[in-house]
């Protein structure tokens, strides 16, 4: 056991070289190629090429037949440099992140209160990908997100009840995509988006979007608040101040919906991507019991909680309902 953990981040790297190759890109399940093909298509030795081929023929991410390598069925997707799986390789398995684990020891030093991410780069990882030289990095980001988000959104319109409601704002909402799908949906529901935008106030698709900070203020007068994957990037006192935001912003008939992972215990996914949230921005996944006692803390309650699947990048997801 200790052996393998010791050395699976070879598979790991080796995949990411595989991808960054462009090697998957040639290849389907269909149309095959030869080592030497393949070597010339992405201009790399193909003697030493050929040893990472045979490595992800291993791995099952291959398969070989008269000399030449296809993708198996079960990594068919790589061939599309944009879907999720080739998106999400290509950002988790990044330097820029991948580096940042060799810090995490050092930022278990309880004086120090930096993320692995932060004593790596120097600055905390939101502020990193504000710079036009991550621009790459932080547009494979922006659409590995997105895709996640759209995988998401139909299972979350299921679970959130807007039949009778007249206005919802996602609050840390980005381009908008589900809010996009709500209005698709009921078309006459007032919908906006608030997060950091570069203008105050703009409206787009029957969408308003609004430039705004959750820890400052959030806008009140909705009767249904949205926040996904929002909590998880904040140590607790930080959720707190989101949270006493959403309170005060909230009426007496709003619903807070927080879409998240809740942790379950011995769920070895959800378990990891815990750390990998730790290592990148001092973020955590909760217990249900921790989510409950800060949602008290600031005078809120959960009210029901419907769990909508996996997010393909982490663990099972859910929609937590509060009211004041």
């Amino acid at each position: 056991m200790l052996t393998e953990m010791t050395t699976v981040y070879r598979k790991s790297i080796a995949l990411y070289t595989f991808v960054e190759s462009n090697a998957p890109t040639y290849l389907s399940t269909q149309d095959g190629k030869t080592a030497e093909q393949l070597a010339k298509l992405c201009h790399v030795s193909v003697d030493r090429f050929h040893r990472l081929l045979n490595y992800m023929r291993s791995l099952g991410v291959l398969l070989e037949k008269d000399d030449k390598f296809y993708l198996t069925e079960q990594c068919s997707s790589l061939s599309d440099p944009n879907s999720l799986e080739t998106l999400h390789i290509k950002f988790e398995l990044d330097s820029i992140n991948w580096n940042s684990w060799a810090k995490y020891n050092a930022s278990l030093n309880k004086e120090n209160n930096k993320s692995a991410f932060e004593i790596n780069h120097h600055e905390k990882f939101f502020d990193y990908f504000g710079h036009e030289k991550n621009k790459i990095l932080k547009d494979n980001f922006d659409n590995l997100m997105s895709k996640v988000t759209n995988i998401m959104n139909e299972y979350i319109i299921e679970h959130i009840p807007l039949h009778n409601i007249s206005s919802v704002i996602d609050v840390g909402g980005g381009y908008g995509a589900l809010a996009k799908r709500i209005k698709e949906n009921y078309p006459n529901i007032r919908c906006a988006v608030m997060d950091q935008y570069d203008f105050i106030k703009q409206e787009s698709e029957g969408i308003t979007f609004i430039n705004g900070d959750f820890f400052s203020a959030i806008p009140s007068g909705y009767d249904a608040y949205c926040m996904k994957n929002v909590l998880h990037n904040w140590p607790d006192e930080r959720v707190t101040d989101i949270l006493k935001n959403c309170h005060q912003a909230m009426h007496k008939d709003s619903t807070l919906y927080i879409i998240d992972m809740i942790k379950e215990q011995s769920n070895a996914e959800a378990e990891s991507f815990d750390l990998y949230m730790d290592v990148l921005l001092l973020g955590k996944e909760r217990y249900q019991f921790e989510l409950e006692a800060l949602v008290k803390q600031v005078g809120l309650t959960i009210t029901n909680i419907y769990k909508i699947g996996g997010s393909k990048t982490g663990g099972p997801q859910y929609v937590i309902e509060i009211k004041k």
